[in-house]
């Protein structure tokens, strides 16, 4: 423990080091200078002067070595010999000159609390409280070889016991103290890089999240912005729109100013000020959704102050809103699968007693031509109001969900010969795969049931047209989109559908169909907003009606 502290502390031990190798250099220095520049009689060479001048002189110069050589020497040396070592001597040099200058009653044994507070410092443990006893029995003993030589009083052996018991206290206090400060500067260490590593995870977190997070202060320059925030403002540009607004409104955005997202100076988009302007006005207002441009994505925005005060910096959130819809739809269609367990028992329940009920009295011999007439209407209701169960019911069949990663060629060729095998109404199904390694992120059980619905009306109206049962799927990816969306189309050969029918198609309980429950393509449509895909329709050049599932795109998918 106490190498890995040294080791951990190396800095801060240099510079006790370099302030004690400094001092190990001015202080002899200072004494040699005294003795040689005084006229007066001092107690410095008040012994042995010869002594005293050749031991300053070695000390002065070994300090000019330590300096010189201390940071290549600690290389080479484990640091704690090579300290020891130096201040040890320091130890046997500083007694030599207070027995030059006539022991302890020169007063210059106070150097050695110096040393040995420095050695506690430098060198824990065990081998700092040597250097005080070092340090005791050279004072002591150049105090008893004085006061064999000279004729002393024993007051001296008196201050030598209590310098000595001085040198003691000091290495005793000086190691509490200095482990205290080291443990505390290890928790300290320990703390920092707890915090080090949780803003790190946080960092990862909100790098991984789906939802953008991007930080502007009152200039609107961004200061920081997460991955899914640079995906989010890559795309938009002078084009944007928001989705309801009109942008020639005059409180609407202005869209005259070239996209900043990617300038130098990381401006906030011209349109995203404009809404944080009238959010700032109103902050319980609700930002409308952002239309990314060539794209069926869009982006709702959050504002929140990161202080209370309204000039501080501003979090906003971005968020595709199709991750919204999708949890939206899927709550929905749970709501709708309770919903028809109770129609399942409430209505069906009734319907087949008025059904049966219906069918004995169409059987029966005593019933006029006119009232079978009026049976027959009876039950082809019937059976249309058990159509309408049976396709909302479709809906919470499926037990599947949770989105996989599908590849589109591969199951798209599964999914038709399996249709092939479970349906006899088909003459001819091509299917044209121009991107063969596309993935797609769905639910297989509701893309199934979707397709299953287009390939049902597309056969259909494909027999009425031409007395052939055709259809034409092709699969590819949209280059229109900068974010290249899958898609599939389902071409049939039908007669079309109207102009003014188009914006009603996906309209429930609509239909062109005598029979038809009308919830077939509205159901389709909630499925695949469910999926975080889009149903449209459209024609080709050659006038075929043409239904299109666009999936998100494999990068921006949310499981």
């Amino acid at each position: 423990m106490m190498v890995k502290r040294a080791t951990q502390y190396t800095g801060q031990i240099d510079n006790v080091s370099i302030v004690y190798n400094i001092y190990r250099i001015v202080i002899p220095l200072i004494l040699l200078a005294t003795y040689l520049i005084s006229s007066e009689k001092t107690v410095l060479g008040e012994v042995n002067g010869t002594l005293f001048l050749q031991v300053s002189t070695a000390y002065i110069a070994f300090g000019v070595v330590v300096i010189s050589v201390f940071t290549a020497a600690t290389k080479v040396i484990n640091p704690q010999h090579f300290l020891t070592g130096t201040l040890i001597f320091d130890i046997l040099a500083t007694a030599l000159i207070i027995y030059s200058c006539g022991g302890i009653s020169s007063g210059l044994g106070l150097l050695l609390i110096v040393t040995v507070a420095s050695g506690s410092i430098l060198i824990r443990g065990r081998v700092s409280t040597f250097l005080a006893a070092v340090a005791v029995l050279s004072i002591m003993y150049g105090e008893l070889y004085l006061t064999l030589s000279i004729e002393r009083g024993p007051t001296h052996l008196v201050q030598t016991g209590i310098l000595g018991a001085m040198l003691f206290a000091t290495s005793l206090y000086v190691q509490t103290v200095t482990d205290r400060i080291y443990k505390a500067a290890l928790i300290g260490d320990q703390q920092a890089k707890s915090i080090a590593d949780l803003e790190r995870l946080n960092n990862e977190i909100i790098q991984r999240m789906e939802t953008g997070v991007v930080v502007v202060n009152h200039d609107y320059e961004i200061l920081s912005a997460n991955s899914a925030a640079k995906s989010f403002l890559e795309p938009i540009s002078d084009n944007l729109a928001i989705v309801g607004a009109d942008v020639d409104d005059a409180d609407g955005p202005n869209l005259d100013r070239p996209d900043q997202v990617i300038d130098s100076k990381l401006k906030l988009p011209n349109t995203l000020e404009v809404l944080l302007e009238r959010w700032r006005i109103s902050p319980k207002r609700q930002p409308e959704p952002i239309r990314i441009p060539n794209s069926d994505q869009q982006v709702q925005l959050t504002f929140a102050f990161l202080q209370p005060e309204s000039e501080s910096k501003v979090l906003i959130f971005l968020e595709d809103n199709r991750m919204i819809i999708q949890r939206m739809m899927q709550m929905k269609l749970a709501s709708l699968g309770r919903l028809t367990a109770s129609i399942a028992h409430e209505v069906r329940n009734p319907l087949g007693a008025i059904s049966h009920a219906s069918q004995l009295l169409k059987e029966s011999d005593t019933t006029s031509s006119d009232d079978k007439r009026m049976v027959e209407i009876i039950l082809d209701h019937c059976d249309r109001i058990n159509m309408i169960i049976e396709d909302i019911l479709n809906v919470s069949r499926h037990v599947e969900t949770s989105a996989q990663k599908i590849i589109l060629k591969s199951w798209l060729e599964g999914f038709i010969e399996n249709y092939k095998t479970t349906h006899e109404h088909w003459d001819k199904i091509e299917l044209d795969i121009q991107e063969p390694g596309i993935q797609v992120h769905v639910i297989a059980g509701q893309l199934e049931q979707v397709l299953n619905n287009l390939f049902d009306n597309g056969l259909r109206y494909s027999k009425k047209n031409n007395g052939r049962a055709t259809l034409k799927i092709i699969a590819g990816l949209d280059n229109k989109d900068r974010y290249k969306q899958p898609y599939i189309h389902v071409i049939d050969d039908g007669i079309g559908i109207n102009d003014t029918d188009h914006d009603l198609l996906f309209e429930p309980f609509y239909t062109t169909e005598p029979r038809g429950t009308g919830l077939g393509l509205y159901i389709s449509k909630e499925l695949c907003e469910a999926n975080q895909s889009r149903l449209s329709f459209s024609k080709t050049k050659a006038g075929k009606s043409c239904f299109s599932i666009y999936f998100s795109h494999p990068e921006r998918n949310v499981a």
